[in-house]
């Protein structure tokens, strides 16, 4: 089992649920939202072979000084996430601020090569393909669109692109989202569950397995029981699983 979309550094028992996680065999893509907060993350959870700490940059937490303060991605980093855009109403104001921070950490994706990108695009699709496509990252890279929501050309486009697909339990509980889940080829999705609710929280390995079963099932459901095997098959090839168990 896997989760390619886990916010772990947000759980108050980071390390309990990593070490539960590695018994059980599980493998986790852990998000952070800030350079700052990978480094913490990292210097938590470096001994868990089983965890994969990405070096992030929010969206949301893009201002008009981020751009000009963003550190460097470091060479030897293999994977980015949480990065991306988001255009929502919300989040709009710094529009230009996350189209310059989003390009440059894409640049140096694209030039360094070889990375895993979880990538975060809410009513920013095209402009998140546009950059994608543009500085190389399609190609040099693996791009998995996180919780994707955005409109079904776009969508049409990444998977034409070559472009994965996490996808957690709110997903599958709305309609558009089965009705995506059912388009998308089974080799090009993975599992998330985008955990826990919220920052500084308590977390459990039997409630992450929980989501992970949840979406699991609708995915069985919607794609007949092979999926699954695909699916993890996907991952193993991706993430060369067996390297570290």
């Amino acid at each position: 089992m896997h989760d390619v979309h886990v916010h772990l550094d947000f759980m108050a028992n980071a390390e309990q649920v990593a070490s539960d996680a590695y018994s059980a065999d599980i493998a986790l893509f852990a998000n952070t939202v800030t350079p700052d907060g990978w480094a913490a993350a990292r210097a938590r959870l470096s001994d868990f072979g089983n965890v994969h700490v990405g070096w992030g940059m929010h969206p949301w937490w893009v201002d008009d000084t981020t751009a000009s303060t963003l550190p460097s991605i470091p060479e030897d980093v293999r994977f980015v996430g949480e990065v991306g855009l988001d255009f929502s109403r919300r989040h709009e104001e710094t529009r230009d601020a996350q189209l310059e921070v989003f390009q440059t950490i894409a640049n140096a994706c694209a030039e360094q090569g070889g990375k895993i990108i979880s990538i975060h695009s809410v009513h920013a699709a095209r402009e998140t393909l546009d950059i994608l496509e543009t500085c190389g990252a399609l190609e040099s890279c693996t791009c998995l669109l996180h919780w994707y929501t955005g409109p079904s050309d776009q969508m049409k486009r990444a998977i034409v692109a070559g472009c994965y697909f996490s996808v957690g339990p709110r997903m599958v509980a709305t309609a558009k989202g089965r009705e995506y889940v059912k388009a998308i080829p089974a080799k090009q999705l993975l599992l998330e569950t985008d955990a826990p609710p919220g920052q500084n929280v308590d977390y459990s390995l039997t409630e992450l397995c929980h989501e992970l079963d949840t979406v699991s099932q609708a995915i069985a459901a919607i794609k007949g029981e092979g999926a699954l095997e695909i699916i993890d098959s996907t991952f193993h090839r991706l993430f060369n699983y067996r390297q570290l168990s």
